[in-house]
């Protein structure tokens, strides 16, 4: 999420960000002086631990297992050319015609999500040399969704008179997502919602929130709330054709690239806390003690890494620097990304069969999980090409492979699963075939 408040980021252990009587203090100052906080994020993750003790948790949660499962796919090499289509669906909230925006902006922004997620972005000349080795392709592609939740044709884009509200949409209360005012979500295991709004007087910018684990919390429970998922944008910071940007720092449409970056569950490349003994868990972006703000000053090197000291890393999509800065996610992060999408985010995606070269066409048929929700036993029904041999393994949300089965031929489609000794949650089967490997979520319901 994006807000500046002077030159300076306001720091994330600031517990009771966005009081009304902070906000009334520096909205119009804010405004006055085109300055803007690029992202608070941390600070709404931090709002959502108030609310719900063990948010902040879960959310460490996910990233380890994530984590886990990265290095294991480093390992085995699992994964490593699969393209994953997420499909997008616009909510447009507006008050006004200036909000409102045209879908020919929403189109520029889904141009450049694509440009900066496959590194097709023109500045990557940018990238200093020290930096090219690990940066990467992320090989997830965006589109508009094509069918709505009922199986109706759709563009993908939705709009609804908004709540009106003086102060806009508040971060505090996600009322952006909440009817009658704002749009609910369309199901969150399926599309990525992206609400666009006017935002609590323009100077917050966006937020999003990343995925987490917590089985224990309750069905009730604020923090597993599914209609939280997804992210929020100001509408004077979707795309890079928009009428009237909050100002040419921000202009590029990569707002979204980075609010996209925390929902795949990545952090601020500092730690989101100053100093040089915080990080952000991923090993090839360098240590920084802070965010880097409206600048692309390469000579800035606030930590000294080990074994090689690097320069901070500006060009990264997760800080906070310049749109005419980033322009780079690392190899680190994209692993990251790619776990989410076998475990915590899996269902928002489809998985892409590798082409050129390494070409193996579509292995499967058929993958079938069944009954979903299921009571202790699950049904793995897989049907596959040219009497290629499979694999699968359950993990539960922790990333614990619970069960697996190696190099089963096509006789062995059919395959009976015991959970019954597993608590109520959601797990993941990853069936494998070849090169090609698809993550199935399921149920346990008692």
């Amino acid at each position: 999420m994006y807000l500046f408040v002077s030159t300076k980021p306001v720091h994330p252990i600031m517990k009771h960000l966005f009081t009304f009587a902070f906000a009334a203090l520096i909205s119009f100052n804010c405004l006055a002086q085109a300055n803007l906080n690029r992202c608070s994020t941390f600070e709404i993750m931090q709002k959502r631990e108030g609310l719900q003790p063990g948010y902040l948790a879960g959310a460490k949660a996910a990233f380890d297992a994530a984590k886990q499962l990265a290095e294991a796919n480093r390992v085995n090499r699992s994964g490593n050319d699969t393209v994953y289509r997420i499909q997008l669906v616009f909510h447009v909230l507006y008050n006004s015609p200036a909000e409102n925006i045209p879908d020919s902006v929403i189109y520029s922004q889904i141009e450049v999500l694509n440009e900066d997620y496959r590194r097709l972005n023109a500045d990557t000349v940018r990238t200093r040399d020290e930096f090219k080795p690990v940066a990467g392709d992320t090989r997830l592609e965006f589109y508009l969704a094509t069918t709505d939740p009922d199986g109706n044709p759709t563009t993908g884009i939705t709009r609804t008179t908004g709540s009106g509200s003086f102060i806009g949409y508040s971060p505090l209360t996600d009322d952006i997502k909440v009817e009658p005012g704002g749009k609910a979500p369309w199901p969150t295991d399926r599309y990525v919602n992206v609400w666009v709004g006017n935002l609590f007087f323009g100077i917050v910018l966006g937020y999003a929130y990343p995925p987490y684990n917590a089985p224990n919390w309750d069905s009730t429970s604020l923090a597993t709330d599914s209609a939280l998922q997804g992210v929020v944008l100001h509408y004077a910071a979707v795309g890079r054709n928009n009428a009237q940007p909050v100002d040419q720092t921000v202009a590029g449409g990569r707002s979204l690239t980075h609010e996209m970056g925390h929902y795949f569950g990545l952090r601020h490349i500092w730690g989101d806390e100053v100093g040089c003994n915080t990080d952000d868990g991923i090993d090839d972006t360098p240590l920084a003690s802070d965010a880097s703000q409206q600048t692309c000053d390469t000579t800035i090197n606030s930590c000294t890494d080990a074994p090689a000291d690097f320069s901070d890393m500006i060009e990264n999509y997760m800080d906070y620097s310049d749109d005419r800065c980033v322009n780079m996610f690392t190899n680190g992060q994209i692993e990251i990304m790619h776990a989410m999408l076998q475990t915590s985010r899996a269902g928002v995606a489809t998985v892409v069969t590798p082409t050129g070269i390494k070409n193996t066409g579509d292995n499967f048929d058929v993958i079938q999980i069944f009954p979903n929700p299921s009571s202790g036993n699950i049904n793995l029904n897989v049907q596959i090409k040219n009497g290629t041999n499979f694999s699968y393994e359950i993990y539960n949300l922790v990333g614990e492979k619970l069960v697996a089965e190696s190099n089963l031929t096509s006789v062995s489609n059919y395959r009976s699963i015991n959970l019954s000794a597993q608590p109520a949650g959601i797990y993941f089967a990853k069936i494998t075939s070849g090169e090609q490997v698809v993550v199935k979520k399921f149920e346990l319901a008692r």
